[in-house]
């Protein structure tokens, strides 16, 4: 086991099913997990069931962990404006503070797979995805290096 690992994120806006496997293939991604807390998508192909089956088809296995997803209060301080996004990943990060067995589990997988966490918003600055993953490599003594693609 190497010393540090690689944490990838992406996020699907503006892919396709294909498209978004294809990038995932390209940084030879073993395992997605799925870190919205409600893992459902307006985006055909995008919500659990029908994006597990089609990563299982072209191998890449497939993880949800809802406990690294902002709760429906956080996201609706953002979405009524009464948080900027600075506010609403501070507050988001002391929320995952409290997810110990979830990031327990999340860092023993980067430490087994090349794992990619996965979200809707393009933009990493811009989705708590990324909060997950610094929380992680903190979590972790910084021997996790995450990259965004």
């Amino acid at each position: 086991m190497k010393n540090t690992h690689e944490l990838l994120t992406a996020g699907y806006a503006g892919h396709d099913p294909d498209s978004f496997l294809s990038t995932l293939q390209d940084h030879d991604v073993e395992l997605v997990v799925d870190v919205r807390q409600n893992p459902v998508s307006r985006k055909k192909g995008f919500s659990r069931s029908k994006l597990s089956e089609f990563l299982a088809d072209h191998g890449v296995a497939y993880l949800h962990i809802g406990a690294l997803g902002p709760p429906k209060d956080l996201r609706s301080l953002l979405k009524d404006r009464s948080f900027d996004l600075d506010e609403y990943f501070a507050a988001f990060r002391d929320y995952l503070l409290d997810q110990e067995p979830a990031l327990d589990e999340l860092s023993a997988l980067t430490a087994e797979k090349r794992c990619c966490l996965i979200c809707l918003e393009h933009l990493s600055n811009e989705c708590h995805r990324s909060v997950v993953a610094d929380v992680v490599a903190s979590w972790n003594g910084h021997k996790v290096k995450v990259t965004h693609l």
